[in-house]
């Protein structure tokens, strides 16, 4: 049986395809496909206690937004999408006192979520945070 050039062009594309779709799955942090989230109001997002103080931890929203909450120094918490504004990737998390994005390398300072290295030209989106007892909740 002998392969026409079109089927072997088609079947070269395909593993292409395929090979990207591995690599892009193995990176830590992967693009947003939609801004809006499905969920809103107050949600209520962990405690207190899974922030370290000078870092800062992720949570998932849902599918389309993660925040990030970073603690800069004791009792002061402020939330932030986790979505990089240069490229939509999720940041990794707080990295030697920088919000750090891993897709193109762009830093954040996690007190304003303004950024402080490129690529990204602006700043992460703020996220209006309350602290009620030990929870974490949040309005979107």
């Amino acid at each position: 049986m002998s392969l026409s050039r079109r089927a072997a062009l088609g079947s070269m594309a395909a593993a292409g395809t395929l090979a990207l779709g591995a690599c892009s799955s193995a990176r830590e942090s992967t693009p947003i496909t939609s801004s809006e989230p499905a969920a809103s109001g107050e949600i209520l997002l962990g405690l207190t206690s899974e922030v370290p103080v000078g870092g800062g931890t992720k949570f998932a929203v849902d599918k389309t937004l993660t925040v990030l909450v970073t603690q800069t120094k004791a009792g002061n918490f402020k939330a932030f999408s986790a979505t990089c504004t240069h490229a939509g990737c999720i940041v990794n998390g707080v990295e030697n006192n920088e919000i750090a994005c891993g897709c193109h390398g762009a830093r954040f300072d996690p007190e304003s979520g303004m950024a402080i290295a490129g690529p990204a030209k602006s700043a992460l989106g703020k996220i209006s945070l309350e602290i009620r007892d030990e929870e974490i909740w949040i309005t979107i």
